[in-house]
């Protein structure tokens, strides 16, 4: 098994959480693998319900919301293991507002095969 890198893991995490543009999309999308689930608890999806998203074009959807260009993401933290990493990752709106997000992401041959995503919103 091969281990990404940490250095190319935060190279997929920036690409991922930092998209500004049509382009930005595109290049988070080849970060994913084509088979690529995203399961993700937040405001609207609670544990008994998460949201889960299978395959670029559901992934594509979810990333959409998070391209908001007055909204900053900084990469606070990450972690990798042999077959995957882990990251935590700051997200604040023009007004102030916090996200704070935790991802554990499964890789294969340096693509994001599998997210699992917590979100914390401020009040």
């Amino acid at each position: 098994m091969e281990t990404t890198s940490t250095g190319a893991v935060t190279e997929i995490l920036h690409r991922l959480f930092a998209i500004a543009d049509e382009e930005g999309l595109a290049r988070a999308l080849d970060s994913l693998s084509p088979d690529i689930t995203w399961t993700q608890y937040d405001i609207d999806s609670r544990p008994a319900s998460p949201m889960v998203a299978t395959g670029h074009d559901e992934v594509e959807v979810l990333l959409r919301k998070g391209m908001d260009p007055e909204m900053t993401h900084r990469l606070v933290r990450v972690m990798t293991c042999d077959d995957g990493a882990a990251c935590h990752i700051e997200c604040t709106y023009p007004g102030g507002a916090k996200v704070e997000c935790t991802y554990l992401m499964t890789l294969a041959d340096n693509q994001v095969t599998e997210v699992l995503g917590t979100m914390s919103w401020d009040g």
